[in-house]
């Protein structure tokens, strides 16, 4: 009997010894993220805090041997293991960005074997929030003598352009991004314009097609083309996240804060002559949930994919043989499509007149402003990771006779990105970051009239 409990008693004290200290997490390299496993004793307790550029694992009553380690993957540049009084405290260093609702996903698993267990941490600028937008703020604007504001919204490619191929064609998303996000405006009291409502494009001839989505924009406010990104092979598991172009003079890429979506709005009003209450329009924007594309799932397990869709029937392709890219000289290259921009397509011979009111040099300004806004509005709704407000002579941009943009909502050749494209929950976040940013754009910041 004393044998045995010395044999337990011991097995006690071994296994207490075998935990005294905690070892460095283990690093994984997986299409569209990193992998981060860190093995604990059972019961023991953690804390998050995404700090945007970091992630901090806190975990009470545990001890490491601290160590700095470097480490050279797009989610994932190095991480301290420190000792902090009686709390073990794991530092990430997260380029792509942390917040409370995206760039990580965590899953706590068995150990492989003994009775511990492992806390697992997927890292990706590509986890977003995909829970349905609920309590949108109400929109209300006065109309004055009549008159209200007229925006162009357009889809990309079309019809026997499809754009971008990945895990989802390109000119299937610009529809259903920009048709949700004409509905948020038109329920506001902007008047609507789309350049398309279905598959279908002015003309087979690039020019001829950019020719007269722009013929548009004569008389209108604003002009926002949306499109998505796509990578070269080299980069399809790295590159993610949302940019905004604008033409003007090179500057470098900003990047903007995410607006918060709920910042004591009850309504927005824009500042007008009295009128008469009928000539108040509010309407609390929301959109019927309609699944236009399929979704997948699937469980995280260490050694397979993260808690997002699997890979889907078609396979990730490069991007199109018209695509091009540039360097900004300080920031990554980006990629962009030839026929809108890298490769020059000479103007229209009979371009739209500029607004009467708005010169060239102020219609410059004005758009790098309307692609601040909208930006901002995009991460907030998306949680997605920002590349930045950008410039660069697309067509669209340089020869729009109004203030325009060109909207990249995200990487089709993305594994877990392009997939996120798909989700009808996602589409809907982005549109309503479209229609947010436009929205406070034209009350705050458009010239008054």
């Amino acid at each position: 009997m004393k044998r045995f409990l010395r044999v337990a008693v011991w097995g006690l004290v071994a296994g207490a010894l075998a935990w005294a200290q905690l070892s460095a997490p283990r690093i994984g390299n997986h299409p569209g993220y990193t992998r981060v496993v860190l093995d604990l004793p059972p019961g023991v307790t953690y804390t998050l805090e995404p700090l945007g550029p970091a992630l901090r694992i806190t975990l009470p009553g545990q001890s490491v041997v601290p160590v700095i380690t470097q480490v050279n993957l797009p989610e994932l540049t190095g991480y301290a293991l420190e000792q902090k009084g009686s709390n073990a405290v794991l530092t990430l260093l997260t380029p792509q960005g942390v917040g409370p609702s995206s760039g990580y996903k965590l899953s706590l698993l068995p150990a492989a074997s003994g009775n511990g267990q492992r806390l697992v941490l997927d890292l990706s600028g590509a986890f977003v929030d995909l829970i349905p937008l609920e309590a949108l703020p109400t929109f209300s604007f006065v109309k004055a003598s009549g008159k209200r504001f007229s925006v162009v919204l357009d889809p990309g490619h079309g019809g026997p352009d499809p754009g971008a191929m990945g895990y989802v064609t390109e000119k299937v998303v610009t529809l259903e991004v920009a048709k949700r996000s004409a509905s948020y405006l038109q329920a506001a009291g902007v008047e609507v314009t789309l350049t398309r409502s279905e598959d279908k494009a002015f003309s087979a001839d690039k020019r001829t097609d950019l020719a007269a989505r722009l013929a548009l924009a004569e008389g209108k406010n604003l002009y926002v083309s949306i499109h998505a990104n796509a990578a070269p092979p080299a980069k399809a598991e790295e590159w993610c996240g949302i940019e905004v172009f604008y033409f003007g003079p090179a500057a470098k890429p900003f990047y903007p804060l995410a607006a918060p979506l709920w910042p004591n709005v009850s309504q927005i009003a824009r500042a007008a002559p009295p009128t008469d209450p009928g000539a108040v329009t509010s309407v609390v924007a929301s959109l019927p949930p309609t699944p236009p594309l399929p979704i997948a799932s699937a469980s995280p397990s260490e050694s397979t994919s993260p808690a997002v869709a699997p890979s889907p029937p078609e396979p990730a392709a490069p991007a199109p043989p018209n695509a091009g890219t540039i360097s900004d000289g300080f920031d990554s290259a980006v990629v962009m499509e030839a026929t809108e921009g890298i490769t020059p397509i000479s103007p229209p011979s009979t371009l739209p007149a500029l607004l009467p009111t708005i010169s060239a040099s102020q219609r410059v300004s004005l758009s790098q402003g309307l692609a601040v806004k909208v930006m901002s509005y995009l991460l907030g709704s998306s949680t997605a990771t920002g590349r930045g407000v950008r410039v660069a002579d697309f067509y669209v941009n340089k020869f729009a006779p109004v203030p325009s943009i060109l909207v990249e909502v995200g990487y089709v050749t993305h594994p877990i990105e392009g997939m996120n494209l798909r989700n009808p929950d996602y589409l809907e976040r982005l549109a309503y970051g479209i229609a947010r940013g436009v929205l406070e754009y034209l009350e705050n910041d458009y010239p008054a009239r």
